[in-house]
């Protein structure tokens, strides 16, 4: 069996191969076998063509584009645009040698076509021309349809054609792919009389197919920048949202590394392996999307992940180029444990602060005023939130939080409100309830207020004071029970000098304002906070609860904590990880622990120089790793103690 892209290598030779040719189509017809002097890729496509019942007797192949089709297409069509000045080139350097030069896209259609017109009219009669088919299935085997069936350039010469009219033609094909996510996106083609045949012909269509490509990864870096300009864009505007943007072989292209923990991968090469996602996966690459001048919204649920995926996908110039992908963690409503004694479960401390904030929670829970919640990222805004619901005589109902900064604008009034069936393109058939209906009589928690668009808010407002909401794309309002716990970690009164948070708005939530307090401000509390996650992360990772040594509580007292609650955790979750001997030393920190507390001294002693800012580092941590002794870290430094102390007052370290 021959495999040669070339079908023929001299002229000298194009009598008798035809004639070969013949003889070998000839008998595939009658007999049904295939000789073996028919190369492999002819073979394997003439096979092809007879299981998709294309007639050999054929005389030319179907128009399958009209005028207006065509123009479309091309008006979107990036391959069409990258590749005229180089096609006009080769039309140049080829006048008047009795070939066509042809473009088809990826389904094998010619979307564009140069030569002279004698040749052009002898093509006419097999419709080689603009807006025909020339896919194996509708033409049969030619350069354009099986190049894009092998993926390889080839020559399809005289009777390696399956269909008769097309013998007297010998055709040189090259597939045109796209640099960045390697996707077929057309075929250059040389097509002219057998007689006229000319090996190099191949060679030629894959010098343009590599310079089209050229081209084309030059439009390509522009379309990943501006696929980068529409992540950067939501994440200057929404600065919590997590997102991944996708090209449209759905690569990622830039994402937050909060959606790897959510999707619980440590690496983008496996955005797509758990098995919800490669539903997604199969239901983006089937979606009719790619060919629309339009950019579409839809939602997408993970329920073993507990996530929901907002999903839009991204157009430019009429074409559709990738998809955003915005993620918001479902909260999982479990309904109050009738014999728990404890409605405080996670809010660990008995400071002044602490017991206070407890009192205030005991007291609002039994009303119905809204309440907002207020303090720095990590405090522990929403355990608060339910602390409000299991403590309520709605703790039985739902209790439904919804994050604000987590959701693209445009969708935050369909996720609040609900929508009717037919509302939204890409959205449920059926219409869906919002969080309002799904929290109807029980609590609903609007986190990151701050974050609602404005033009969002007076709907808030109205839903507030009439307690009824209206579906999108509905005239019926419905009636509501819902409490409102709204949170943020901004300050309002800023944001409404900004005009960006209505003042009518902010007087009907803030009924009642809980302001937590930073972990700097209830240092008497990290033991207790320590103790707790502790042994909750031990039990977790199925480890003995480690002992802490006494240095590590010292570095956590004298620590800013700017990641408040949150960063404690995931201090000691590293360190539970990590810990050796059931024990956490200093030693066992992670670094980043270190870094921000170097950046606090800096910004501490701004007139020490960069080597004393370091010396001053290297001082605290050697006495944190010493548990406080001085003599050790004189002998580590290899100074005298009473150089050690001067040192200790110059840079105001406690010990």
């Amino acid at each position: 069996m021959i495999n040669s892209k070339f079908a023929f290598h001299s002229s000298d030779e194009i009598a008798s191969k035809m004639k070969k040719l013949e003889h070998s189509w000839e008998f595939f017809m009658t007999e049904n076998a295939i000789h073996n002097t028919v190369r492999s890729t002819v073979q394997e496509s003439w096979k092809r063509c007879q299981d998709y019942g294309v007639d050999p007797l054929q005389k030319h192949s179907p128009i399958t584009m009209d005028e207006d089709n065509l123009k479309e297409l091309l008006h979107t069509s990036n391959l069409y645009h990258a590749s005229q000045p180089i096609i006009k080139d080769l039309h140049d350097q080829i006048k008047n040698t009795g070939h066509l030069i042809t473009l088809s896209d990826d389904k094998g259609r010619i979307i564009h076509l140069e030569g002279e017109n004698k040749i052009k009219q002898q093509a006419q009669e097999m419709n080689f021309s603009v807006g025909s088919d020339w896919s194996e299935q509708a033409a049969g085997s030619n350069a354009i349809g099986t190049a894009l069936a092998s993926r390889q350039p080839l020559q399809i010469f005289s009777y390696e054609h399956y269909c008769e009219g097309v013998h007297p033609w010998i055709c040189s094909a090259a597939p045109i792919k796209d640099p960045l996510s390697q996707k077929t996106l057309g075929v250059i083609d040389l097509t002219g009389p057998s007689e006229l045949a000319q090996p190099h012909s191949l060679m030629v269509v894959q010098y343009i197919s590599s310079l089209i490509e050229v081209q084309l990864y030059k439009s390509s870096s522009e379309r990943v920048q501006y696929l980068q300009g529409r992540y950067d864009d939501v994440k200057r505007k929404y600065e919590s949202i997590q997102t991944v943007v996708l090209d449209e072989m759905l690569n990622v292209v830039c994402g937050d590394s909060g959606c790897m923990s959510h999707l619980q991968i440590d690496q983008w090469e496996d955005f797509w392996s758990h098995g919800q996602m490669e539903q997604l996966k199969r239901s983006l690459f089937n979606s009719n999307l790619d060919h629309t001048r339009y950019e579409h919204e839809w939602e997408w649920k993970i329920p073993e992940l507990q996530l929901k995926l907002f999903i839009q996908s991204i157009a430019c110039n009429r074409e559709q180029i990738g998809f955003m992908i915005c993620f918001e963690k479902i909260p999982q409503y479990k309904p109050a444990d009738p014999n728990s004694t404890s409605v405080f479960k996670g809010i660990v401390g008995e400071s002044l602060e602490m017991n206070r904030m407890k009192e205030k929670v005991q007291v609002v829970a039994k009303t119905n005023v809204p309440v907002l919640i207020t303090g720095e990222s990590g405090t522990g805004k929403e355990i608060f939130s339910h602390a409000i619901h299991r403590a309520s005589l709605r703790k039985d109902k739902p209790y439904i939080a919804i994050n604000c900064g987590a959701i693209p604008d445009h969708l935050i009034a369909s996720e609040l409100f609900g929508y009717e069936a037919g509302t939204f393109t890409g959205g449920d058939p059926n219409g869906r309830i919002g969080k309002f209906e799904e929290a109807n009589g029980g609590t609903l928690l609007l986190d990151e207020i701050g974050e609602m668009p404005v033009d969002l808010q007076v709907h808030l407002l109205r839903v507030l004071q009439e307690k009824e909401i209206v579906r999108l794309g509905a005239s019926k309002p419905i009636p509501v029970d819902v409490r409102v716990v709204a949170a943020t970690n901004q300050d309002i009164s800023e944001l409404i000098d900004q005009g960006k948070f209505r003042s009518d708005l902010y007087f009907r939530l803030n009924v009642v304002e809980l302001r937590l307090p930073a972990l700097k401000e209830r240092i008497e509390d990290i033991r207790l906070l320590c103790d707790y996650f502790v042994k909750d992360l031990a039990k977790t990772y199925g480890k003995q609860v480690p002992i802490i040594d006494e240095a590590v509580y010292q570095s956590f007292y004298e620590y800013d904590w700017p990641g408040n609650i949150r960063e404690l955790m995931n201090v000691l979750e590293y360190s539970v990880l990590f810990s050796y001997e059931n024990n956490i030393s200093v030693d066992v920190l992670p670094k980043s622990l270190w870094k921000f507390s170097k950046v606090r001294l800096e910004e501490g002693n701004p007139k020490l120089s960069p080597l004393e800012l370091e010396e001053k580092m290297k001082l605290h941590e050697l006495i944190m790793e010493t548990n406080n002794n001085l003599s050790e870290v004189a002998r580590r430094c290899q100074i005298a103690r009473t150089t050690l102390y001067r040192k200790l007052d110059k840079y105001d370290l406690k010990y």
